[in-house]
């Protein structure tokens, strides 16, 4: 029984990054060559942030730079951080450690991988980071190569 309800909650996990990444691609319907979707998310003290950007032609763009539709935008940036807030519920749920921060990568057409960070980042004593901040700096780290993806 243990088995099974460790098997749920990584299904579950995995379902909630799968559906976030389905959020962006369906956003971007219709534009031609992306390569990667990048999802971020930040989950701390009941508060949840939830950003993306794109590879396109070898570039990375922010999700805001590519969508035009601003209503588009809105909903994609609402539904994400209502699915973090699930993922958040179900950690909490099966007495797990939720992430702090998610950042994942999925190849257009193949392979999903995420790095998962459990260090609060935005209530640190010295130096808090806000979601915001955080995603800038990781998006200047894609564009630079200086990631690990």
């Amino acid at each position: 029984k243990q088995r099974m309800a460790e098997n749920s909650f990584e299904d579950a996990f995995t379902d909630i990054q799968t559906g976030l990444v389905s959020l962006v691609l369906e956003a971007l319907e219709g534009m031609p060559n992306i390569s990667r979707v990048y999802i971020f998310g930040a989950i701390e003290q009941g508060m949840t942030s939830f950003n993306a950007c794109v590879c396109v032609e070898g570039r990375i763009e922010r999700l805001d730079a590519v969508v035009s539709n601003r209503n588009i935008l809105l909903q994609v940036m609402g539904l994400g951080s209502k699915d973090l807030a699930d993922l958040e519920q179900l950690c909490s749920q099966h007495n797990r450690a939720c992430p702090t921060q998610l950042r994942g990568c999925y190849v257009v057409g193949g392979s999903y991988d995420a790095r998962y960070t459990y260090e609060p980042m935005a209530s640190r004593e010295v130096g808090p980071i806000t979601p915001g901040a955080a995603f800038a700096t990781w998006v200047e780290e894609l564009r630079t190569g200086n990631n690990i993806y």
